[in-house]
């Protein structure tokens, strides 16, 4: 993913991150690796757009960018300094060996594909946050999840929803 460009930021001036508007496109899939890891991307691209105030209808946490911070040994502060001084992604994966222990890293992908809707309950607390639910009732496991809302969000017919239950 690049890093340089000129989408506009709310003021109209260039975006340091163009690549990482989530206000009109989704962040990479949970499913892709990168440095050996699921979810790096990801959080990579939920971070930038955090920094440059473009998250829409995304969260860095709580969720699974969380637990690859906790189970990393790293803090979101940590990996968000990183971010913006970053020039590529490949800049943040060196930064995470150079910090972290590689060994730990198919552990907590297996933790990260693995995690997902515990139980009823949980299923009715989670619902408001992902009513794409309502549709696909039998999904349990996030990475699929967050496969689905990811389209969910930006189809749009589903403006007026989404604006609901964006975060504030």
């Amino acid at each position: 993913m690049s890093t340089a460009g000129s989408g506009p930021d709310a003021t109209g001036g260039a975006l340091p991150y163009p690549d990482a508007d989530l206000r009109v496109h989704p962040p990479r899939s949970p499913h892709v690796m990168l440095g050996g890891l699921y979810f790096l991307a990801r959080t990579i691209d939920k971070t930038r757009a955090k920094l440059q105030d473009t998250l829409g209808y995304y969260k860095i946490g709580p969720g699974l960018s969380v637990y690859l911070f906790e189970w990393l040994g790293i803090t979101e502060e940590e990996f968000t300094e990183t971010v913006r001084n970053a020039k590529a992604d490949e800049d943040v994966v060196a930064w995470i060996y150079s910090c972290c222990d590689p060994g730990t890293f198919d552990s907590i992908n297996e933790r990260l594909s693995e995690r997902g809707i515990r139980d009823d309950e949980h299923f009715t607390q989670v619902l408001p946050r992902y009513p794409v639910l309502n549709d696909y009732p039998h999904l349990r496991n996030w990475f699929e999840i967050l496969d689905v809302d990811d389209r969910w969000i930006f189809e749009p017919a589903n403006a007026e929803k989404v604006k609901a239950i964006a975060p504030s």
